[in-house]
């Protein structure tokens, strides 16, 4: 079940164990992906500012901070970016209506953790399908803004043209009126 290659994951994640496997189950589902971990709040933080994921996958329960914190901080950075939570503790299965709430996109338990991109792979298919329709929608108003934008432009330059033109010729008229006078005065003066 394959991904889009060269997809761009975060993981936020303190369990560097956990990391690898989680690692391990998103290049079953991606050729080639981009894989950054960050494992506290301040490396979150630097992390949005020079890397701009295709889906943030966090852990619920961090040092220092939980998936709410973390999907507050991708919105307040970029609300357009994805986040999934999972979490390897049942109890915070509780949480999971809040967190969809929140604007997380999805709530997975990591066990059994080699059936992880199986569970993932369709909310991320969903996810893309989702982005891929708005780009296609942005594509097609661009495309009508461009259409509309030059025919606008062509019935401006037909009817400012015109004017132009009118004006154009107001302005040649009054140069050749001050160039006859000005001839006469020279005239006069000699």
């Amino acid at each position: 079940m394959n991904l889009p290659s060269n997809l761009n994951f975060l993981l936020v994640e303190d369990l560097v164990s956990d990391t690898f496997l989680l690692q391990r189950q998103l290049k079953k589902i991606s050729h080639n992906p981009e894989i950054r971990f960050v494992d506290s709040e301040i490396s979150l933080i630097n992390a949005l500012k020079t890397y701009i994921p295709d889906i943030v996958i966090t852990d619920f329960n961090l040092v220092g901070m939980n998936a709410f914190d973390v999907i507050r901080i991708i919105k307040n950075y970029n609300d357009k970016i994805p986040v999934v939570v999972i979490t390897g503790n049942l109890k915070y299965e509780a949480d999971k209506g809040e967190l969809l709430k929140k604007g997380a996109k999805g709530f997975f338990l990591k066990e059994p953790i080699n059936t992880l991109n199986e569970r993932l792979a369709p909310l991320f298919k969903e996810i893309i399908a989702a982005e891929k329709e708005k780009l296609d929608r942005l594509s097609v108003e661009r495309r009508k803004y461009a259409t509309n934008k030059s025919n606008s432009d062509f019935l401006r330059q037909y009817t400012f043209g015109t004017n132009e033109t009118a004006e154009t010729k107001a302005e040649a008229e009054e140069t050749k009126s001050k160039s006859v006078i000005d001839s006469i005065r020279n005239f006069f003066r000699k």
